[in-house]
């Protein structure tokens, strides 16, 4: 099959196509990406960014994300009308980074900064945001999908329609949008009428309000508003959150002087609170919604138009960037004709069950916030322990325990085998636990990896720096990309037989290129300089990066033993694909993602 040079089109220009676009653009996969909307917008929106999604954006090369995410500040509980604090305590407690996890803590970046940040990517890629374009209409065969889009030309919006062909179509436009729909999957699930939540970013000062903390005002389970800081609008911006089950707060999005008089009231300041703007007010009812299956043919949904849920928890946006570099790595693969159609169908697959398990427990969290008792006798101490126990987060939230265990494409040889008649339970949203991995888990980070001094010589390290000529450590996760599987062999020795025919293997593959070998060996090793033959035996040059685990991370991130041989494959999206003995192994996982046609070897 050849390459085309079709683009894919991307419809949504929020986290999750602005995801699938850039994913698709480093893989060198011609992309369009359209937005209904006139001009981006403006607004914080869903700010929590976890654990998992930074490192999304760490294989996708885009390191202002995290750079420039602020930690949460501390929660201050408040009476209504009153600025004195009843209770101060983190909604996440600060977690030590770790040589497997480097990214531990949820941190805070506005939608509209996280979006600018990976708009200035795109460009650089060629690639820019087709505003004022809405999907119309579109029909698919096996060869491609037309779509008819309409663009708004002039100040006067006159509409131009277009129609293209694509590849494929990625769905990202949001749960109103027009792909999920016109695709007829089912969206079921129930709407929570009387959960209705006002929210927005406002630019304020009020005597006695700090910014060092986020303040809520009132309780849940009567009314509530939360006044959280945020520089990102300036230093007297804000974000609020607005819930009442005793006002209707219905129209307030229509009417900033009922939004104002509201915060004054509920801070009991009057005419000490200064408005100085009202950015943007919008307002929702938590709707729990699932799709039957994320795509049909040449066409899939992402984000909210495939899930809708609670923001209890902050799964949202996270979910939807994952949902988003699932599909387009494999996208990207089936667009060059380098693996079947098939692989797309593990995106559902793979999908399903993590957003499944997601939305349960995301509504658990709504339900712990919102239906608590109406607090008309409770006591002081009561209402401050129902506010904490509610917003208190972490473990599975950081979603570091995501994991895609039964996949029909990962293979595990190490595995161990259930015991005869038992049904073990799995969890595809489970938490991280040191010591333990599997094909489907995420990839440890492992830090400290020492080129040997062949390496330095010849072999490339992507993020190793010179210095006085040599190169210094690496660490896993510079090692993995978006553009790339990972084929890490750890071994006790180079010249093993088994890690030569793995390599030789790798070397003869059709699809070498987008395959980047290393070979692990344990530390600590005194002879690390020592040269390393990189012969096939055979006289050939075998490419591979050869590092020693000196501070014994990987190995311990990793559980393999000293003097075993393990082979871990890792995908472009982070996951661990497989975890093998040798040839065998990785050519079943190989052929579960490339094909069985040709299979790994070249003819």
């Amino acid at each position: 099959m050849t390459t085309c040079t079709t683009p894919v089109l991307v419809v949504g220009a929020g986290p999750a196509g602005l995801v699938a676009a850039l994913t698709l653009a480093r893989n060198n996969v011609p992309v369009r990406i359209i937005e209904k909307e006139p001009q981006y917008r403006r607004g914080q929106r869903g700010a929590g960014i976890q654990p998992r999604t930074f490192e999304a954006f760490h294989f996708l090369h885009v390191p202002e994300v995290h750079e420039r995410a602020a930690f949460f500040p501390l929660l201050q509980e408040h009476d209504k009308g009153s600025l004195e604090s009843l209770n101060t305590f983190p909604m996440t407690p600060y977690m030590e980074p770790t040589p497997a996890i480097p990214y531990y803590n949820c941190k805070a970046m506005g939608q509209h900064v996280l979006e600018a940040i990976m708009r200035e990517h795109l460009a650089k890629l060629g690639c820019t945001i087709e505003l004022g374009t809405q999907l119309v209409s579109f029909t698919q065969d096996e060869k491609c999908v037309r779509v008819k889009v309409a663009k708004r030309r002039g100040d006067d919006e006159e509409e131009v329609e277009e129609d293209i062909e694509v590849a494929y179509l990625i769905g990202a436009d949001g749960a109103k949008g027009v792909t999920r729909k016109q695709l007829g999957l089912t969206f079921l699930g129930t709407t929570r009428e009387d959960d209705l939540i006002v929210l927005g970013d406002i630019r304020l000062e009020a005597k006695g309000l700090d910014r060092d903390h986020w303040h809520f005002f009132g309780t849940m389970s009567q009314a509530m508003i939360t006044l959280r800081p945020t520089d990102e609008l300036g230093r007297d911006g804000w974000q609020f959150v607005m819930s009442s089950r005793k006002t209707d707060l219905r129209g307030l999005v229509r009417d900033e002087e009922a939004v104002v008089n509201c915060i004054k009231d509920f801070l009991g300041l009057g005419d000490d609170v200064q408005v100085k703007e009202v950015i943007c007010v919008s307002e929702f009812r938590p709707n729990i919604r699932l799709v039957n299956k994320f795509g049909v043919g040449r066409i899939f949904v992402c984000g909210d138009a495939a899930h809708v849920h609670s923001p209890a928890g902050g799964q949202g946006l996270n979910s939807s960037v994952q949902d988003a570099l699932n599909v387009a790595w494999k996208i990207a693969l089936v667009y060059k004709g380098l693996s079947p159609a098939s692989l797309l169908d593990t995106y559902t697959t793979e999908r399903l069950p993590v957003i499944t398990e997601m939305l349960g427990f995301t509504t658990e969290l709504h339900d712990r916030t919102f239906d608590q008792s109406n607090g008309e006798n409770d006591s002081s101490k009561q209402v401050k322990f129902n506010l904490e126990d509610a917003m208190r987060r972490g473990g599975k939230l950081y979603m570091l325990g995501v994991n895609y265990r039964n996949s029909p494409i990962v293979v595990d040889e190490f595995a161990p085998t259930p015991a005869s008649g038992a049904e073990g339970t799995h969890s595809a949203y489970g938490d991280t636990q040191e010591g333990v991995l599997r094909a489907g888990d995420r990839a440890p980070d492992a830090p400290g990896l020492v080129p040997t001094s062949l390496n330095r010589a010849s072999c490339s390290i992507s993020s190793g720096s010179q210095s006085n000529g040599m190169a210094v450590s690496t660490r896993m996760f510079d090692i993995f990309a978006s553009t790339h599987h990972t084929v890490i062999i750890f071994a006790p020795a180079f010249a093993d037989a088994e890690v030569r025919s793995v390599l030789l293997t790798l070397d003869q593959s059709l699809r070498k290129k987008l395959v980047r070998r290393v070979v692990v060996l344990p530390g600590p090793f005194p002879e690390a300089d020592r040269p390393v033959d990189m012969s096939s035996g055979e006289g050939q040059a075998i490419d591979a990066d050869i590092l020693v685990d000196q501070a014994g991370h990987a190995y311990r991130g990793y559980v393999v033993e000293k003097q075993e041989i393990k082979v871990v494959v890792v995908r472009p999206d982070g996951v661990v694909g497989a975890i093998v003995r040798g040839v065998t192994g990785l050519e079943q996982y190989f052929e579960g993602v490339f094909g069985k046609t040709e299979g790994m070897r070249a003819k």
